[in-house]
């Protein structure tokens, strides 16, 4: 696992590589010990322990839920139905998949899944269309802070953070440059955080409902699996 830092078309970019060929590489989720709870960056990484981690997917401010669907080794515990998901399976195959607008999918083949979106890039080819994912907040749309999710074409994972404002099709332009085949934004702005070996690279200036972790050690992420799930479960219907 690295963490590079390079200009893409003059927009600093920091961002881990994980190498999904690697059988010890594991990717999870880590949220708050209450689902309708935030937390601080830090009581997420003491919980989960990860070799890499960037902010997972939107929430409200106000009821402090997720906005997508969440599902941690193979158990959904979260659903949001909106957006686009990255998918994992357990063999650590990457897919990103659309959500039905408010409507059930059925994840038992995904170890991991993260509905967040927009989607960025479909097949190499800028893919944007928020309002048809169920984006309809101006912020989604505003020049800010970025973090996202993508896979190339060898199947590895990349976790991408701008700290300059920028556009989301700028975005999706900078996810392309990397080598990502397919992509999706995560959550942004002021929850905009990047974390590798030990250090907060970038600190989130907010608290937090949730975080996509990444481990290189798969003895490690399985040791940790029930402390990456939250203790309560909410909007399961």
């Amino acid at each position: 696992m690295q963490l590079l830092y390079r200009r893409v078309n003059g927009i600093p970019v920091r961002y881990v590589v994980a190498d999904l060929n690697n059988p010890q590489v594991r990717v999870g989720v880590v949220t708050a010990r209450r689902l309708g709870r935030d937390e601080s960056i830090w009581q997420l990484l003491a919980r989960s322990k990860p070799t890499a981690a960037v902010t997972g997917t939107y929430f409200s401010t106000t009821s402090k839920l997720p906005v997508g669907d969440i599902v941690i080794e193979g158990e959904r515990v979260h659903f949001g139905g909106v957006g686009t998901a990255l998918c994992i399976t357990y063999d650590n195959q990457v897919r990103f998949i659309r959500q039905k607008l408010h409507r059930q999918h059925d994840w038992r083949n995904y170890q991991l899944v993260l509905g967040a979106g927009p989607r960025l890039l479909q097949n190499g080819q800028v893919a944007l269309y928020p309002p048809g994912e169920g984006f309809r907040d101006k912020r989604v749309y505003a020049r800010g802070k970025r973090v996202a999710v993508g896979v190339t074409k060898h199947n590895k994972l990349l976790l991408v953070v701008v700290e300059r404002p920028i556009s989301l099709r700028q975005l999706a332009r900078v996810m392309r440059a990397l080598g990502a085949t397919d992509a999706i934004a995560l959550d942004g702005g002021g929850s905009t955080s990047l974390y590798y070996r030990r250090q907060v690279k970038v600190l989130p200036k907010r608290r937090l409902t949730n975080l996509l972790v990444v481990y290189e050690d798969r003895t490690v992420y399985e040791n940790r699996i029930a402390r990456l799930k939250p203790q309560n479960r909410l909007a399961l219907r």
